[in-house]
């Protein structure tokens, strides 16, 4: 944790694993604000409803990909079923969508 930088790092313990969705709400009850959380993560290409979505194992949601500096480049090349490790920043769910997640870094 680096408080003066104002970054934090987050790993699950052992083989758990935990809702990313769920950081910024964690960082606003520990009495800290994040105006940006970004996450990395490991899962499989999905589509939700007409868009690329990420499905991570143990996360019973997909993240819904939108967005970041390599979106184009990640949707020329993603390929549905293959799994990826993706770096972006994590942004809330809206009405009955699930949260969203820029792609800013993917291999």
């Amino acid at each position: 944790m680096d408080l003066a930088g104002g970054k934090a790092v987050v790993l699950p313990a052992g083989k758990k694993s935990f809702d990313p969705a769920k950081i910024p709400e964690a960082i606003r009850k520990a009495g800290f604000s994040a105006p940006k959380v970004e996450i990395m993560v490991t899962g499989t290409v999905e589509k939700w409803k007409d868009m690329l979505a990420l499905r991570v194992p143990g996360q019973t949601r997909v993240f819904v990909l939108e967005g970041g500096k390599q979106l184009e480049e990640f949707r020329k090349t993603a390929t549905l079923g293959k799994q990826v490790q993706l770096t972006g920043l994590l942004h809330r769910s809206h009405g009955d969508s699930p949260p969203g997640l820029t792609v800013e870094q993917f291999k």
